[in-house]
């Protein structure tokens, strides 16, 4: 528990704009149960109304739904956000699919129980709506990735906005399904651009070598 405390001190929504007391931390981590979701597993199904509501600890959850005909993946949530509290919030169900993409551990809470706290933990509950807000610019974020443009630029873009420290952990296939593609186009495109010197192709990670240039095909900067 010490542990799991520890970690949502320093990966749940932004410490920095909202930071917490231990004693916050303790009370939100008494009323967690850590739960595993194997990879393809689905966490919960559109249309579903969500009744608990969760933050990932470790792993990738992927958000989904069918559009004319074809899968858009609409995010992909990794360590520290949280699942389903957008709806339980609104009481509205569920607008996408959640699958796990690997192997996953979320960190689940009784809606009530957490709704209760939130009401009497000020601190906590400016962390959690920090949280939400960071996740609304990540949408904004993954909107300007669909209005892109072409495949390269699409794809440009879902890479500059994704590095971390150099590095993209996503696979070709998920990055095919981020940008509405075929694998085989997306894989062309990555090839054209590794001949480019813009980046490095890796297992199921891309390491990113000219960053500045990747931005200007995106459009995210000006030549």
């Amino acid at each position: 528990m010490d542990r799991q405390a520890e970690w949502i001190a320093q990966f749940f929504g932004r410490p920095e704009l909202a930071p917490l007391r231990f004693d916050d931390i303790e009370e939100l981590v008494a009323l967690l149960r850590d739960e595993r979701h194997l990879a393809g597993t689905t966490i919960f199904r559109m249309g579903e109304t969500p009744t608990r509501v969760g933050i990932l600890r470790s792993g990738a959850v992927e958000l989904s739904r069918n559009l004319n005909g074809r899968r858009v993946v609409i995010q992909i949530l990794r360590p520290g956000d949280a699942v389903g509290d957008v709806g339980v919030f609104l009481r509205t169900t569920a607008p996408y699919d959640s699958v796990a993409l690997e192997d996953s551990v979320v960190l689940w809470f009784d809606f009530v129980d957490l709704h209760r706290l939130l009401e009497q933990r000020p601190r906590l509950a400016l962390r959690w709506m920090v949280s939400v807000s960071d996740r609304l610019v990540s949408y904004q974020d993954r909107l300007m990735e669909l209005l892109a443009g072409g495949l390269e630029a699409q794809i440009a873009s879902v890479l500059v906005r994704r590095a971390e420290r150099g590095l993209v952990k996503l696979s070709q296939s998920s990055l095919a399904e981020l940008v509405g593609g075929r694998r085989t186009s997306v894989n062309r495109v990555l090839k054209h651009l590794e001949e480019q010197k813009l980046l490095r192709l890796r297992y199921a990670q891309i390491e990113i070598l000219d960053e500045a240039g990747l931005a200007i095909i995106a459009g995210l900067e000006r030549t």
